[in-house]
């Protein structure tokens, strides 16, 4: 009915408006300088044609220009809400971050969905992930912008659609970067990485694919302020090779994308070389076995651990820094988790502190033992099989703590049996 129309005119009067308060504290932000009000007064009017809906095949023009497109319930509002399904948050995120995207035309809009479906074989709540992450996807040009730069990723990295869609998902912004700029990013993996040479093409170029659509938040990293600076830090200063750079980043990307001076400098250099003393060598041992141990806050994660066992444990600095460096992982466990299982070493095996930190620093591996299940079975299975005292158990563990770090059925059980035999005979 006309009222029902004339309802709905009004609140995509007042969504709009209040949008564009938001954005630019004035509502005649368009070329044209007439009235909001007038130019949807003028529109209501050509609502139909014939009975027919009109889409047209133009994106609406200025608001202040007389308009003969169908604005009620034909407009980028309604498509965007009804059509798509877009919840209500997403629409205040596009008002606020993409607002000329409502005065496009649904028909407009629908192609560039509709290209976006068909080159990923996206389902709806994909569109409306990515449109939720990325409003301003609907600001590219379908041709000149999200086909161009498809076609690129696809064929330069010989993308599936099922991968296109991985990567695009993820980070939808990556569709708004410049062909060039996408040329550069991939030649900084591609050749400053050194991942393909004419020997190893099809190889280097599957690692390349494999990581960037594992993390492709690495293609929104910058090349010289970014990208670059990380790798030459680890490369020159750190001293990694180029092969073992590209075995540490498809371990953990992150690395790529970490804070050069906040983050990696202040962990690498002055946490483990300086304040550890863990030679530079024995750093990169470090970080290629557990790359990961990058990714635990410095102050409030890496510091507390290692106050506790240099303050309350009473290793040296450079005792601790030789556990880290053979059982990086030890970084993995929480502070409480390690103060359990020293204190469980402590008061319920009756270790002194000696034996606690002998048993920490020859099988610091004990650490990630449950003290309730795995461990507990350990040490009662030697306590059973060799009829020790507690006191003597103690000193068994205290003595021997790598048994700790032996599998129950298929190492510490067929020894104890074998020792049985031995004695008996």
């Amino acid at each position: 009915s006309m009222l029902r129309r004339a309802f709905l005119f009004c609140c995509l009067c007042g969504v709009l408006c209040s949008g564009f308060a938001f954005i630019g504290r004035n509502v005649n932000r368009w070329k044209g300088r007439r009235r909001l009000e007038t130019c949807m007064h003028h529109a209501a009017s050509d609502l139909y044609d014939g009975g027919d809906r009109i889409y047209p095949t133009d994106t609406l023009p200025t608001l202040g220009l007389n308009l003969t497109q169908s604005l009620v319930p034909d407009i980028a509002y309604y498509y965007l809400q009804n059509t798509l399904g877009l919840s209500e948050e997403t629409m205040w995120k596009i008002t606020l971050e993409a607002g000329s995207v409502l005065g496009m035309t649904p028909r407009n809009l629908e192609k560039k969905v509709s290209l976006l479906r068909r080159t990923m074989n996206l389902s709806d709540e994909d569109v409306r992930v990515i449109l939720a992450k990325q409003p301003a996807v609907l600001h590219y040009s379908a041709e000149r912008n999200l086909g161009s730069t498809i076609i690129f990723l696809v064929r330069a990295l010989d993308l599936s659609k099922s991968e296109l869609r991985s990567l695009v998902l993820d980070s939808p912004s990556i569709l708004g970067y410049s062909l060039s700029n996408l040329s550069r990013k991939l030649s900084f993996f591609v050749n400053t990485l050194g991942y393909v040479d004419d020997d190893n093409y099809f190889e280097g170029m599957d690692r390349v694919r494999n990581l960037l659509v594992g993390t492709p938040k690495l293609l929104l990293s910058a090349v010289d302020t970014g990208l670059e600076p990380r790798f030459q830090f680890l490369h020159n200063e750190i001293e990694f090779s180029i092969e073992e750079l590209q075995t540490l980043y498809e371990k953990n990307p992150k690395l790529l994308m970490y804070s050069l001076d906040e983050n990696m400098r202040e962990k690498i250099v002055f946490f483990f070389i300086l304040r550890l003393r863990i030679r530079p060598e024995n750093v990169r041992k470090l970080l290629l076995s557990f790359p990961q141990v990058m990714d635990y806050n410095l102050e409030n994660h890496l510091k507390p651990i290692a106050d506790y066992y240099v303050s309350d444990v009473r290793f040296s600095a450079t005792e601790f820094g030789s556990i880290v460096t053979r059982f990086p992982r030890l970084f993995s466990y929480s502070l409480f988790k390690i103060k359990h299982v020293t204190g469980f070493l402590r008061f319920e095996l009756g270790l002194d502190a000696t034996q606690v930190k002998r048993v920490i620093f020859q099988a610091p591996q004990i650490v990630g033992l449950n003290t309730e299940g795995n461990l507990q079975k350990k040490l009662d299975l030697l306590q059973t099989r060799l009829s020790l005292t507690r006191q003597e158990l103690g000193l068994v563990l205290s003595k021997m703590p790598t048994l700790m770090n032996l599998g129950i059925d298929n190492n510490l059980l067929p020894k104890l049996e074998y020792l049985e035999k031995v004695a008996n005979d």
